[in-house]
């Protein structure tokens, strides 16, 4: 008869042999932020957000798109904000104090995209990940990498961070 050490010991053994076969090493695995865009549910991986805050004071700025808030001091860097909604044609409902600035960044670009509400931090299959449905907008198609089966909308930061729509570089005179 096994003794109460040994049993305990196999148990972890499988599991830890399970734990290792669903790791993030074998890439099926994204880590993502859940965010809300009221109806819509929207996630984005989270090694490209830096950090998530409250929206404060935004400095507008004149001449830029429609979709450009504007710009926050960020720890004294000037970090450009982002509406998705103006971006992806999506009904505005205005800004409350619940509303929350995610930072995104890459190596080569960073600025912020205006969240209705944070819902939390999520691990999506990537098996579960479907391609964008057809009744997206043009300009939102483009930066979705796909839908869960349960309808989460998945953001693609890459292309988000190196969008020529969104990185507008300024012209040197």
């Amino acid at each position: 008869m096994e003794t109460e050490q040994q049993i305990l010991l196999e148990r972890a053994r499988k599991v830890a042999v399970k734990k290792a076969d669903n790791s993030f090493e074998t890439g099926e695995i994204l880590p993502v932020i859940e965010f809300l865009l009221v109806p819509e549910h929207y996630a984005i991986a989270g090694a490209f957000v830096r950090e998530v805050m409250p929206l404060r004071e935004v400095t507008g700025i004149p001449g830029t798109q429609p979709f450009v808030m504007g710009v926050i001091n960020l720890r004294g860097k000037i970090v450009s904000v982002i509406n998705l909604k103006m971006l992806f044609g999506l009904k505005e409902r205005g800004l409350t104090e619940m509303n929350k600035v995610i930072i995104l960044e890459s190596a080569q670009m960073r600025f912020g995209i205006v969240a209705d509400a944070i819902i939390g931090n999520r691990l999506i299959s990537l098996n579960s990940i479907s391609s964008p449905p057809l009744n997206l907008s043009k300009s939102a198609g483009e930066f979705v990498k796909g839908v869960t089966s349960d309808g989460l909308i998945l953001l693609d930061a890459e292309v988000l961070l190196s969008s020529p729509v969104i990185v507008l570089q300024s012209k040197k005179k």
